[in-house]
């Protein structure tokens, strides 16, 4: 079994979901696929809004974020929202498939926990070194990362973090069990 992760990390949810997602796929014996993605070009393509744009969502997703980083026994500070994610996401888009959990994970890390801002050229390169910042700016990056992009919409993909076992899509860090379910061929 496969099991493909569309993420950004404009998405506190798929900071959430980071934290959970590795030990799932092994537990399943399934093989994880990072797909990085830019959120606000899915969110433009479908016509999706953040949920910080309205305010009695926002108050909510704040509790939210919280019960859940409790309830998964990770840290987690509520900043958000990071509207402009190219630089990191690229950043993650040029890195090698062998590297590409770690890379994340210090990424999202860096914002959701120790509220670092992954947008600063100097900070990211601090983080992930001056090799992996360079090929955020390669033609092969970008492509990659827009053809992450594309695809997720011309699946479904409406929102972060999206994953898909085989053409089935689920979306959302609360729908993690069903994930599990389905890889385990549970459906």
């Amino acid at each position: 079994m496969t099991l493909e992760f569309f993420y950004d990390v404009a998405s506190p949810y798929t900071y959430l979901a980071t934290t959970q997602i590795e030990a799932i796929a092994a537990d399943c014996k399934a093989k994880l696929v990072w797909r990085p993605f830019l959120l606000g070009g899915v969110m433009k393509a479908t016509g999706n809004r953040p949920p910080a744009e309205l305010m009695p969502r926002a108050r909510y997703m704040a509790n939210d974020l919280l019960r859940w980083s409790r309830y998964y026994g990770v840290p987690m500070n509520t900043l958000f929202p990071i509207w402009n994610s190219l630089l990191p996401m690229r950043v993650i888009a040029g890195t090698p498939e062998d590297q590409i959990a770690a890379i994340t994970h210090t990424v999202f890390r860096a914002y959701w926990v120790d509220q670092k801002d992954v947008n600063d050229l100097a900070v990211l390169t601090d983080l992930v070194g001056a090799d992996a910042v360079a090929r955020a700016n390669e033609q092969s990056t970008k492509d990659r990362l827009r053809a992450n992009t594309d695809e997720a919409v011309a699946r479904g993909a409406f929102g972060a973090p999206t994953f898909f076992v085989g053409e089935e899509m689920y979306f959302g860090n609360d729908r993690l069990p069903f994930v599990e379910q389905a890889l385990r061929g549970q459906r």
